[in-house]
């Protein structure tokens, strides 16, 4: 009979600010390559589209593409390969097993990360004064980061 492993016996500890931003220079990299590659059949489609939407639909693409980056990561094993290097990993908030982020959290993740972002991080710095290292995105989503013990793994 297999022994469930709960989300605290696994993970140890909060996972700090500069985690967090090292995990998301390794994936900047990687993204950049997806969106650069994405990006090629755009500019066939800037011919055939007005200005107007064509801008709009460039816009709601890049967006689709670097969701679905993300998305599907955090879905499917809650890292990206960023977060994988530097042992971290989303989970849900005050969820005593360790079921997955749905695609609706992964979503409000990501739009309210951008909104940390664009108010100059403010979002991102805020988890140095929050007791659970909580950056705004993660309250709001019910999700967090913590880093995963390396002596320990949830295939037991």
């Amino acid at each position: 009979m297999e022994e469930q492993v709960s989300t605290s016996e696994v993970f140890h500890a909060p996972c700090p600010l500069w985690r967090r931003f090292s995990a998301i220079a390794y994936d900047a990299i990687l993204l950049s390559c997806i969106v650069f590659l994405a990006w090629q059949p755009i500019p066939l489609l800037a011919e055939i589209l007005s200005p107007r939407i064509s801008h709009a639909f460039r816009l709601a693409y890049l967006i689709s593409v670097c969701f679905l980056f993300f998305g599907w990561f955090w879905c499917h094993g809650g890292q990206t390969l960023g977060m994988r290097a530097w042992r971290i990993k989303l989970v849900r908030i005050n969820v005593p097993d360790t079921r997955p982020v749905t695609w609706r959290m992964a979503w409000m993740r990501f739009i309210l990360s951008i909104l940390s972002w664009a108010i100059l991080a403010i979002g991102y710095f805020s988890s140095v004064f929050h007791p659970n290292k909580l950056a705004w995105h993660d309250i709001l989503s019910q999700t967090k980061l913590v880093v995963i013990d390396p002596s320990r793994s949830l295939n037991r």
